[in-house]
């Protein structure tokens, strides 16, 4: 049963985020231009089957390594205290590597896709090319510094 309250307690906060981020972005002036509240055009179906042949597979990829995690998680808790403490901290150090370079893409990736939509193809590859560089740079520095402190780490781990 202690699993079903952990469950409980993150899907309540993810959707206590989702709600207080909309309502602040609803209110903000800042977002005033940005963001298309619903209207008719969302009964547009053409365009929803095609939204939803590129969103679904996307969506399933990023669930199932979502829940790749969740399952570990959730088998690693039910092995003892111990190694799930290791498991969380082994988890949030994968989330640190991941997060920055991460971001970056999704920013780069957006960026890329609007001077495509500019037709500056030369533009667009330059950008994407230098992203994949600086993502590689940003992940080697991020490996980098968790190798050096290695000792310390495993440190961490060794302790009773």
């Amino acid at each position: 049963m202690k699993e079903v309250g952990a469950a409980l307690a993150t899907n309540i906060t993810y959707i206590l985020n989702m709600i207080i981020s909309d309502f602040a972005i609803r209110i903000s002036k800042d977002f005033k231009e940005m963001i298309k509240f619903y209207d008719a055009s969302i009964f547009d179906f053409k365009a929803l089957c095609i939204y939803l042949k590129i969103g679904i597979p996307g969506m399933l990829m990023l669930c199932f390594e979502w829940w790749a995690f969740e399952l570990l998680a959730i088998f690693t808790g039910l092995i003892g205290v111990n190694d799930l403490a290791a498991e969380v901290v082994i988890i949030n150090m994968v989330s640190f590597i991941f997060m920055l370079p991460l971001g970056i893409s999704y920013s780069a990736s957006a960026l890329t896709g609007n001077y495509l939509g500019e037709d500056n193809i030369k533009l667009a590859k330059r950008f994407a090319f230098v992203t994949i560089v600086f993502d590689v740079m940003i992940t080697s520095i991020i490996c980098g510094l968790l190798f050096a402190h290695s000792e310390k780490i495993s440190e961490l781990f060794t302790q009773e």
